[in-house]
């Protein structure tokens, strides 16, 4: 609705996971690079926590974008409810483009078993990425542990990245799951952005949108954000889009306090208190990152994922002599190979 009055050509602040608005926190990046190194060096088990709406989803799609064109595979299970076995397998086998096989456990296993081999072969890392882990059963986080135990030749067969809210630490912190625990040895953890960072992830999204200025927000609009909602991505988006929409309403070429402390109270929102207890570090930094915006806004017009992450993806690019069609692999296996 406010997208033609604003110049944007789409809509910034959306609900959707789109990894091309993907922003690259200081605790992105660290995630993003503990991620990769773990699947470059095939490490096994890795676990990603971060709270509800701190980026988890579209950090993982991100990653697995950067990933598309090298010699990984995935296989992605964003809703881990599950009530069978059957029903794990079948996802993880379908999720690797793999048909043609009975709904039986020990089938599918062993078929499994087997693509991992033929894959490690042809020097290709298959992962599996496990969106809400915590909502994983036991049977299910059992289930991971035996499969991250197949070994060729000195390396891990699979690599499994468990994405969750921090849940899902406490729930493996239980004695039975003591063997899993073990088994992850690649941790990172996705935190709020600080006041700074919701500036420049304010103002990335417009950039991306098709807004090249830094006048649509002010910055004390921008603190007031922060102070709602605590540096939580999609609370800023929620908050920053109805903003949009009241500003649009109002005929306003700016979003002001004013507005902001409308949609809080339409979005019930209160201030978060340890957020108001830093009013004046939030100001230096809303400040700083307003000053610093052209070198920012160079760096997305540019491709925003950091030089430091695109080396980490160098080594996992694919061969030459690498396996072609995507489809070969299921004859193989139906041969038995």
């Amino acid at each position: 609705m406010y997208l033609e009055s604003f110049g944007l050509k789409e809509n910034p602040f959306t609900l959707v996971t789109d990894p091309r608005f993907m922003y690259y926190s200081e605790s992105h990046c660290d995630a993003m690079a503990h991620l990769l190194y773990g699947v470059r060096e095939r490490k096994g088990i890795m676990m990603m926590l971060g709270e509800a709406g701190t980026g988890k989803t579209t950090l993982v799609k991100a990653t697995l974008d950067m990933l598309r064109s090298t010699r990984v595979v995935s296989s992605v299970i964003l809703n881990p409810i599950l009530s069978a076995t059957e029903d794990f397998f079948e996802l993880i086998l379908r999720g690797f483009g793999l048909d043609g096989f009975k709904r039986n456990n020990v089938e599918m296993s062993d078929m499994l078993q087997r693509f991992l081999l033929q894959q490690s072969r042809r020097r290709r890392i298959p992962v599996i990425v496990v969106d809400e882990a915590q909502e994983l059963a036991k049977p299910f986080l059992e289930q991971l542990r035996l499969l991250s135990n197949y070994e060729d030749q000195g390396q891990k067969l699979l690599q499994v990245i468990l994405s969750g809210q921090p849940e899902m630490a406490e729930k493996i912190e239980a004695h039975e799951f003591r063997a899993l625990r073990q088994r992850i040895v690649v941790r990172c953890r996705l935190h709020p952005l600080s006041a700074q960072e919701t500036w420049i992830y304010i103002h990335s999204r417009l950039e991306r949108a098709g807004y090249n200025k830094q006048d649509l927000f002010r910055p004390d609009a921008v603190e007031l954000i922060f102070a709602y909602s605590g540096g939580t991505p999609r609370v800023i988006n929620s908050i920053a889009d109805n903003c949009l929409l009241a500003a649009f309403a109002r005929s306003a070429s700016q979003v002001d306090i004013n507005i902001v402390e409308k949609v809080a109270r339409h979005l019930e929102l209160k201030e978060n208190p340890a957020v108001m207890n830093q009013v004046e570090n939030i100001h230096r930094d809303v400040m700083r990152a307003t000053a610093s915006w052209k070198e920012i806004s160079k760096d997305i017009r540019a491709g925003a994922v950091p030089e430091a992450l695109k080396r980490f993806v160098e080594k996992l690019q694919q061969p030459d002599d690498s396996w072609k069609g995507e489809k070969v692999y299921t004859t193989a296996i139906e041969r038995g190979e």
